[in-house]
C-alpha cells in the first residue's frame, strides 16, 4: 500500500486482489457467497442495539475467519 500512494500505481492491480478476497465489493461478497444477516431479527422490542454489547476486534476476526473457512 505504501509504495502504491508513493506512485507505483502498478501495485494497484495486486491491491485489487488482495481486497477482493476480503468482500470489498457486492460483487465480490456475491462469488465469496457471503451475506450479511441483519441481527436484530426476531428480537422485538426488547432486543435494541443500545441493549447489545459492541463486539472486539477479536470477536470480528473470529466471525471473518469462520465465514470465511466455510
Amino acid at each position: 500500500m505504501d509504495a502504491f500512494y508513493q506512485g507505483d500505481v502498478k501495485l494497484a492491480s495486486e491491491i485489487r486482489q488482495r481486497v477482493a478476497k476480503w468482500g470489498a465489493t457486492t460483487e465480490d461478497r456475491s462469488r465469496l457467497r457471503m451475506s450479511i444477516e441483519d441481527q436484530d431479527q426476531g428480537q422485538g422490542e426488547a432486543g435494541t442495539a443500545a441493549d447489545a454489547p459492541e463486539p472486539t476486534t477479536t470477536d470480528l476476526d473470529e466471525e471473518l475467519y469462520r465465514l470465511l473457512s466455510e
